[in-house]
This record gives structure tokens, C-alpha cells and sequence, in this order.
């Protein structure tokens, strides 16, 4: 069964990810929604109001649903039920601060959380899973299995993944040890929803993600963060922390 954790503040934030939540389980009974209000204020109605929002929800899905609320600082209170829930996937909303970026507490979290989790941006109301796009570099992969979680999206979605590799400077692209390498995990581990491997030249690399997201139609961006990693290759989520800030497309964050 796969286990959802969907954090909940009410706020119209909230509800549009509430809304994307719900068209992403669709009529699955293999399903079990946890909704997590964490309670910085003493909100005496708080039980109540997410019994509300779980009575809704299990009107238009037959998902097991739970809820929960915790007192506690967001970040430390929401990791925390993350570790106890053993959650397979987080669902969170990110907000709006001006008209080009998004942030919120999400891009603190999602570089905390040992945990995938998809960002869906604040204003984003379609819901189509068919084009993703799976953001790696240079580096070798080094988790290999961290893919099962893509392939479960896409064979859900019946989805494509195109791996996109945003070049830097005049390095050889495509035909070194690791790429190779890289190749025969993404093509064993994500089967017949791979559709191939572009390299695209880019010294902003998150704008050349985002132009190739919105030029090729991409309906989910997904990435493998190095912030995590040990050795050299290990990264402080720089990149990572600008997708989930500033996409205006959902982003499944692999970890």
C-alpha cells in the first residue's frame, strides 16, 4: 500500500495541493491518505476543521484516510511525522511571493526530508501526468533504487521520462563511464517508460530546465538531489532548492 503524507494548513495553498492529491489517487482503495496539521498556535478547532477536509476527500476517493495534528515548530514537527509514518510520499503546496517566484517553508523541508516528495505550485490547477522529465547531471547515481519511486508514478500515468542533462562548459557529454552507467540503471529501472536521454546547453541551469519543461509540455519535473550524498559528488541542494522555489510546473523531488 502506498502511504501518502499531504501536510495541511488550510490555507488556499493547501487546497490547491489538496486538489492535485486527489486527482493523483483518483478510485485507488491501494492507497492511504495521512493529512498532518502542525499546530504552532494553539488552534483549539484544528481537530475539527481536518476532519472536515478528510470527510471531503473520502467523498471523491475510497482511499483509507487518517489525520493528524502535532504541536511543534513546521519543519522539526512535520520531519518527524514523516520518520514515524515511514511515508512513501509527500504531497506539498508552495506559495506565491511574487509574479516570477514561488517560496515557502516547502524548500526548507524538501531538502530535510528523507523522503520523495512533489511540490505543486501555488495556481497550478491542471492535472496530467504523461511527460516527465527526470533531471540528472554529470555524476553517477549512485542510489539506484531511489528510481522505483519515478517508475511508480509513471507506470501509474502510463508516463513518459525523458532524462534531461543540462551541459556545463565543453566536458564530453553522453560517452563517459558514468554516463553509460547511468544509462543501463535509468533504462533497467524505469522499463518501457523511458523515452531517452537529451543533453541541452545551459549556463542558467535552472532556466534551461524551465524552458525546456515549458517548451516540451513536461506535466512533472523530477530530480535526484546530491545534497544527501557522502563523498565528493555531495552538494548542497543549490539546485534542488531553486526547482521547488521558483517551478511553476509540479516537481518530484527523489530522495
Amino acid at each position: 500500500m502506498l502511504k501518502i503524507l499531504v501536510p495541511f494548513d488550510f490555507t488556499e495553498t493547501a487546497e490547491n495541493a489538496l486538489s492535485y492529491v486527489k486527482k493523483f489517487v483518483g478510485y485507488d482503495e491501494d492507497t492511504e491518505i495521512v493529512f498532518v496539521y502542525v499546530d504552532e498556535s494553539e488552534d483549539t478547532d484544528a481537530v475539527n476543521k481536518l476532519e472536515a477536509v478528510k470527510a471531503d476527500f473520502e467523498s471523491h476517493a475510497i482511499s483509507k484516510v487518517r489525520t493528524l495534528v502535532v504541536k511543534g515548530e513546521f519543519q522539526s514537527a512535520l520531519l518527524e511525522v514523516v520518520k514515524a509514518e515511514a511515508s512513501d510520499l509527500v504531497f506539498i503546496g508552495t506559495g506565491l511571493i511574487n509574479k516570477d517566484k514561488l517560496i515557502t517553508n516547502t524548500s526548507t523541508f524538501v531538502l530535510s526530508a528523507d523522503c520523495p516528495v512533489i511540490v505543486i505550485p501555488k495556481g497550478y490547477e491542471e492535472f496530467q501526468i504523461k511527460k516527465i522529465a527526470l533531471v540528472i547531471g554529470e555524476d553517477l547515481i549512485h542510489n539506484s533504487k531511489l528510481l522505483e519511486t519515478l517508475l511508480i508514478v509513471a507506470r501509474r500515468f502510463s508516463a513518459k521520462v525523458e532524462v534531461l542533462t543540462v551541459k556545463r562548459g565543453e566536458a564530453e557529454y553522453g560517452y563517459t563511464t558514468a554516463d553509460e552507467k547511468n544509462e543501463n540503471v535509468i533504462s533497467y529501472y524505469l522499463e518501457n517508460f523511458y523515452s531517452g536521454h537529451v543533453f541541452i546547453d545551459g549556463p542558467d541551469i535552472p532556466k534551461s530546465i524551465f524552458k525546456y519543461a515549458e517548451d516540451k509540455n513536461i506535466d512533472l519535473i523530477s530530480i535526484l538531489p546530491r545534497n544527501h550524498e557522502v563523498g565528493e559528488t555531495s552538494s548542497k541542494g543549490a539546485l534542488t532548492k531553486v526547482l521547488s522555489e521558483m517551478s511553476k510546473v509540479p516537481l518530484l523531488v527523489i530522495d
